[in-house]
């Protein structure tokens, strides 16, 4: 937009680790070639050609992975013995803990009980599944053990969360003996309440038969079913150890009903209820809420709920409230109350700063801006755009050293990660990268972060940088890998260069085959159904959903449905950005509802934190890499700038 800085960014300078010798690279590349073609022998099942090529594998950093596929091969031929050498002889690398699980899990499922008890006896695993196991194999020994087996399985059964599918035989085998009591099932009913697990607490709830017992469940469905009707007669009904617990819970089912007479009951009797230190919970439930979903009663309950300001996340949200109604002497008292370290955040200095402009339009703020245009984030980069000041990334450089980085690159499990890396197989090389991170000292694990980033594994080497807290270390931070891909799809979308970049160091930290929780994939974490539509309307070649991994179609598709969030949100790219996110349905939305306020103030007024954060990163993420590829940076367009909470009023504008 407005400036560019030529000062030489010596920050971009990469290290050279170490020197490599050509002929080990070459023989480093050979055994990887073997080593594939032994896996591929193994799985053949042709043994005599994979033997002799495992003997010339014994100095491959991947050797016992062969051995571990071997193994498990060949488990219905393996006596306890077999195994037993090979977790101790590997005990250090991960493959022994899972080959210890599959062995357990084989001698279970072969119903094989006196080799498991004795296997697990050596080798426990800390798990409630092979606990449950091993106590049913208990089960099915000796008469002693038998007893023992079914104690155990008592304490096994009482706790609030559903156990394991594993447990059920050794459970059958519990009730079989007319288990549990009735003051069993009553003490499991109210440790599922405890957590919160209604319908465990449902099942367990018909077989309480004890009248007494029986009453206590009623009282307590009572008031669940029906929260509204809450008295503190009708909460003394429920046993004394239990009211507090009770209370939270019934509170807030109440509020998500009828969230006005909640609050008002809540605020009245909560001093009765219990100490003030178990009202948090529900205190802070309820005020967030109706601030982020802005209640037209909001201001009027926060105040009942936390009238002296002590809650930090009600006032956090108040403070929100406060800024979309634009109520700028609301929005400085709440920054004044809270506490002394979110104070310092950038944010807030922000939006106090801000709202003393509003106030006091006429006094001079040049010292507060420039300071706070010195930060390296979304707001320090946002007080740099009003002052028309340079973007500042505050680098740092690490001098590394070369001797502890080559000491460090040869420890076993930093070569098999990187081996596993460099095979594509991320979940076992996350392992061995954590396992060697382990053992290691801080100063190593930021050497390490190097290391990671020499091979292309820019994930690792972020986290590391967050390891560390060496946030000014930006190389490590901000890698580039792809640049040509994403230069060729920002041009054929009208996207800024940076842009993709951004988003895709979001959502994957550039990881190929990241998928998230609810299935989005590759770089720039699509959705399937989103990659499928966009194929088709952008005609590119698409078939499969694997294909998202492939960099190349991932950062086309999603350069091209973040060209189409960017024409359809008005170029702007908070909104597009948010959009890709949260979906466009959801920006739609919070447009209607608040698409009047200043941008600053509807980006901060996002209701879904991840979301508010996500934009904000982006589009600070955006500056960055743009500054680190020497092109002219900004942050938001002269347009987009004056639509800012400053810039709204003559006034106030700086």
């Amino acid at each position: 937009m407005h400036r560019f800085i030529s000062t030489p960014l010596a920050f971009l300078t990469l290290y050279i680790l170490s020197a490599t010798n050509a002929s080990a690279t070459a023989s480093i590349d050979t055994q990887r070639k073997q080593f594939l073609q032994a896996e591929s022998l193994l799985k053949k099942n042709k043994l005599p050609e994979y033997q002799k090529l495992r003997t010339q594998l014994d100095s491959y950093p991947l050797a016992p992975y062969l051995d571990y596929q071997q193994t498990l091969r060949s488990l219905n031929k393996s006596k306890s013995k077999q195994i037993s050498t090979f977790i101790d002889k590997y005990s250090d690398l991960p493959i022994a803990n899972r080959l210890n699980r599959t062995w357990l899990n084989h001698l279970n499922k072969h119903k094989q009980w006196k080799r498991y008890a004795q296997h697990f006896a050596a080798y426990p695993v800390s798990n409630t599944r092979y606990e449950c196991q091993q106590q049913f194999a208990l089960f099915n020994g000796t008469k002693k053990q038998k007893k023992s087996a079914l104690y155990k399985a008592r304490e096994l059964w009482l706790v609030g969360n559903s156990q394991p599918k594993a447990c059920d035989p050794l459970f059958k085998a519990w009730m079989a003996t007319g288990r549990p009591t009735s003051s069993e099932a009553h003490d499991r009913f109210w440790l599922s309440i405890t957590q919160n697990n209604i319908k465990l607490a449902r099942y367990l709830d018909k077989k309480i038969t004890q009248k007494k017992q029986k009453t206590n469940s009623s009282a307590f469905w009572s008031l669940y079913n029906k929260p509204e009707t809450f008295t503190p007669k009708k909460l003394n009904r429920i046993p004394e150890a239990h009211r507090i617990v009770t209370a939270k819970l019934i509170f807030k089912r109440w509020y998500r009903s009828q969230p006005i007479s909640a609050v008002n009951a809540w605020v009245k009797h909560r001093d009765q209820l219990m100490p003030i230190s178990d009202q948090l919970t529900v205190t802070e439930y309820m005020g967030v809420r109706l601030n982020r979903n802005y209640h037209s009663k909001a201001i009027e309950l926060s105040t009942r709920l936390d009238p002296n300001y002590k809650v930090d996340a009600i006032i956090e949200s108040r403070i929100r409230n406060a800024l979309a109604q634009q109520n700028w002497k609301a929005v400085r008292e709440g920054v004044k109350h809270l506490n002394e370290e979110q104070r310092k955040d950038p944010k807030w200095q922000y939006w106090d700063l801000i709202a003393d402009r509003h106030l006091a339009p006429h006094q001079s703020h040049k010292q507060q801006v420039e300071q706070l245009s010195k930060d390296r984030s979304f707001y320090g980069f946002l007080a740099a755009e009003l002052n028309n000041s340079p973007f500042e990334l505050n680098a740092k450089i690490d001098k590394l050293n070369n001797e502890a980085l080559t000491e460090l690159k040869q420890q076993p499990a930093v070569t098999r990660a990187r081996e596993l890396f460099k095979l594509g197989r991320l979940t076992e090389a996350n392992r061995e990268w954590n396992l060697a991170l382990s053992s290691m000292n801080e100063e190593e694990i930021n050497l390490a972060g190097y290391i990671a980033k020499s091979w292309g594994w820019h994930l690792q080497a972020i986290i590391n940088a967050a390891k560390t807290k060496r946030w000014d270390h930006i190389e490590l931070r901000f890698p580039h890998p792809h640049a040509n891909l994403f230069k060729t799809y920002a041009g054929k979308n009208d996207l800024d260069l940076s842009f993709p970049v951004a988003i895709a160091r979001q959502e994957s930290a550039f990881l190929y085959n990241a998928q998230s929780r609810v299935g989005a994939r590759g770089l720039m974490q699509l959705m399937p159904k989103t990659a499928k539509e966009t194929a088709k309307k952008h005609k590119v070649p698409y078939k499969k959903t694997s294909q998202l991994y492939d960099p190349e179609t991932n950062i086309t598709l999603g350069s091209a449905y973040l060209g189409d969030m960017l024409k359809r949100f008005d170029n702007n790219p908070a909104y597009a950005s948010a959009a890709y996110n949260a979906g466009p349905h959801r920006v739609k939305k919070w447009l209607k509802q608040r698409g009047h306020l200043p941008l600053d103030i509807w980006i901060e007024t996002i209701p879904f934190k991840e979301t508010r954060k996500y934009v904000q990163n982006v589009l600070a993420f955006r500056v960055i890499y743009d500054r680190l590829e020497g092109r002219e940076a900004s942050l938001l367009t002269e347009k987009q700038v004056k639509l800012l909470a400053l810039n709204q009023n003559k006034k106030t504008a700086l």
